[in-house]
């Protein structure tokens, strides 16, 4: 299972990352609009269900529990996690170096906007707190436990719906 896990959690994470290409190539802000979000989600759940399914079909005779399935759209959700992380710090240090920096500002716009009347030492500490959590690797760390979490969570769900066990259970 884990070499199953590893190649095909690593596709559902490159067409996260294809999908992240389209978007940004098509001048779509995912900080504006809810269409990245809305196709990040249907790729994980649809890989999750889609691979789950092929496991059970093709390497386990037909046959998968509850546990092992949700074991198996976890660590699918992981190994995806994993190459968007590389692939979003690629993004930050190399391909959109003032990434870090617009987000800041965009910050600052949103908490003056919500909050005319803060004083500048409180907005000063508030962007310095942003500027700590908004280094590559709290992207990478929160991309991963977000995706794996979020993996965890549609697995649930998924994992209910597909479990098949074996009628001749002797352990009942």
């Amino acid at each position: 299972m884990k070499k199953f896990s590893i190649n095909n959690g690593s596709l559902i994470g490159l067409v996260l990352v294809a999908c992240a290409i389209i978007t940004r190539s098509l001048g779509i802000d995912e900080n504006q609009s809810s269409i990245p979000s809305i196709l990040n989600n249907l790729v994980i759940v649809f890989g999750i269900y889609y691979f789950i399914v092929q496991y059970r079909d093709t390497q386990n005779s037909g046959l998968i529990s509850y546990s092992e399935s949700l074991k198996l759209g976890t660590s699918l959700s992981f190994f995806a996690s994993v190459v968007l992380a590389f692939y979003t710090v690629f993004y930050i240090n190399f391909i959109d170096t003032e990434f870090i920096n617009n987000l800041i500002s965009q910050t600052e716009q949103q908490i003056l906007m919500s909050s005319p009347d803060i004083s500048d030492e409180d907005l000063d500490k508030a962007l310095e707190i942003t500027s700590k959590m908004t280094k590559p690797h709290w992207f990478f760390i929160m991309g991963m436990l977000g995706i794996t979490f979020m993996g965890f969570i549609y697995s649930l769900v998924i994992s209910f719906f597909i479990k098949r066990e074996s009628k001749n259970n002797l352990s009942d």
